[in-house]
């Protein structure tokens, strides 16, 4: 008898067995990709983010995004304030990538401001991601010892990988989503999904490299003003980032987060299709154009806004994502709003967000960008709680005049712009870009479009040439870049120091020469 109920017991064990050893052995030949969020950099004090994370959310991987490089210490320094930026394409700096996002910009300002402390802000954005991906990296951030979390977030949310209307989703159950990338932690499934994928007929509008990553990942190319599909990915907004919220709060970590803006003048509806005549976009957006025109400023707002929220290609999100923002703004501590919208606002002509701040439809130009970093910047300053009672020991930094950027990053992000507005869904005409193709700016920021230089290599020839001509403020920008981009290079450090010095800037001399190990 008690043989029997062991072979009873060995033959219930047996799958689970059998399973166990498939997952080992996945693992032991390293089959299919890694979902930690963050592994061990090539020097192996830091951490940095997963360069395959995206696939997880990716059901082609072929559209999967890859971020910033940005590596931070395992062992947290004392004095250092470590913060996450969670967010899609606007937050990593879309077009101009690098040292174009308001992260970088902010951590330039705060650098400068609190020079005693070690600021490190973590840019976790990806491109074509929705709240889904960034509750998921939620669930992992507290490991990584935090003091904030920033987030900027939200226009991807029916597009975005397994938003309502994506190519890349994987059903419309909420529960089913997040079993399934919990699922996706384990080599097994990424076998089956993978194996199970080759049985599908081959879809190239989903893969097509020459169609825009924007097309490729919209489904539903129409989705009418409140209907349910409009109403679900609402729904999908408010309970992820809900539960991301109430989730880091839990663990004591403030969140830093912004209301969303757009452009509304300078962006005609994307939708060309009359949903109806009562919620006709076009018509909308032409009563804001006449109105707008006779001076009307409110009058214009209002349609402009009426022409975002019925546009059916959803690229904007609609207004009700700015009151769930600020709803969790009161209904959780340790939440704070900052006000993006608003400020977007407030420095357009006549209160209306247009071409001034913006690209296209949603990521900001290089001032828009700068408009950002400047509402966290302030946001922290009033509420997080280390800055609030910390003297001024150093300066504040003015971002339009002295954060380093150069024409060479304004140049690449026209071009790409140029020919993203030529492709769906924008399909405008070629315009004219006038630029002097003669100019240095110009001839580096154009082999870097066509991946004649990689973005390192393009610094370089920047640098060397403002040596060569002795402009010693832009090879001050172009180190600092540099400094930016990988700031535990004592090169680069240095190098920016001894530049500083030579522009009798003493303050950020100190700082940089202290960053590199040589004191104040």
């Amino acid at each position: 008898m008690k043989r029997q109920h062991t072979y009873k017991l060995i033959a219930i064990l047996l799958p689970f067995i059998l399973v166990a050893v498939v997952e080992i052995i996945l693992r032991i030949v390293n089959y299919g990709y890694d979902t930690r969020l963050f592994v061990t950099d090539q020097d192996a004090r830091f951490w940095v983010m997963n360069h395959d994370i995206s696939k997880k959310y990716f059901t082609a991987h072929q559209n999967a995004t890859i971020g910033n490089r940005e590596t931070f210490y395992k062992k947290k320094p004392a004095g250092t304030f470590r913060f996450f930026v969670l967010g899609a394409s606007s937050s990593i700096g879309f077009p101009y990538m690098h040292n174009g996002s308001f992260a970088r910009m902010l951590k330039y300002k705060l650098q400068f401001r609190f020079p005693q402390n070690n600021i490190e802000i973590i840019n976790l954005s990806l491109t074509a991601i929705n709240t889904y991906a960034l509750y998921d990296f939620s669930r992992q951030l507290a490991d990584y010892e935090p003091d904030g979390v920033l987030v900027y977030a939200g226009h991807n949310e029916y597009y975005g990988a397994l938003g309502i209307a994506s190519s890349s989703r994987i059903g419309c159950n909420p529960l089913l989503i997040r079993t399934m990338l919990a699922a996706r932690n384990l080599k097994l499934i990424q076998a089956f999904s993978q194996l199970a994928g080759s049985f599908k007929p081959k879809d190239t509008s989903v893969t097509d490299q020459d169609l825009t990553l924007m097309e490729r990942m919209a489904a539903r190319q129409q989705i009418p003003y409140q209907s349910e599909a409009w109403q679900d990915g609402i729904e999908q907004f408010d309970r992820n980032l809900g539960d991301m919220l109430y989730l880091f709060e839990q663990h004591h970590i403030p969140v830093f987060i912004g209301t969303l803006a757009c452009n509304l003048k300078g962006q005609k509806p994307l939708s060309k299709d009359s949903v109806s005549v009562r919620n006709n976009a076009i018509q909308e957006y032409n009563l804001a154009e006449k109105a707008y025109a006779d001076s009307s400023w409110h009058e214009a707002q209002q349609h402009y806004m009426l022409a975002k929220e019925y546009d059916g290609l959803r690229f904007r999100a609609p207004e009700a994502f700015n009151d769930i923002i600020r709803k969790y703004g009161k209904q959780i501590q340790n939440v704070y709003v900052t006000d993006i919208a608003a400020r977007f606002a407030a420095n357009s002509p006549n209160g209306i967000v247009g071409n001034e701040l913006m690209l296209e439809h949603v990521h900001p130009n290089l001032a828009g960008q700068r408009l950002i970093a400047d509402s966290f910047y302030d946001a922290l300053l009033a509420d997080f709680p280390a800055f609030k009672t910390s003297a001024q020991v150093g300066t504040t930094v003015d971002l339009a005049t002295e954060y380093p950027v150069t024409s060479f990053d304004t140049i690449y992000g026209d071009l790409v712009i140029w020919k993203l507005r030529q492709q769906w869904p924008f399909n405008e005409p070629a315009s004219k870009l006038n630029y002097d193709k003669n100019n240095r700016e110009y001839r580096t920021a154009a082999q870097f479009f066509v991946r004649k230089l990689n973005w390192g290599q393009a610094m370089q020839q920047l640098n060397n040439h403002y040596i060569q001509n002795k402009d010693y403020a832009g090879a001050l920008r172009i180190v600092e870049q540099m400094c930016l981009e990988l700031p535990h290079e004592k090169v680069f450090l240095k190098q920016a120091a001894s530049l500083a010095l030579r522009l009798q800037q003493q303050e950020k001399a100190s700082y940089y020469l202290k960053q590199a190990g040589y004191g104040g």
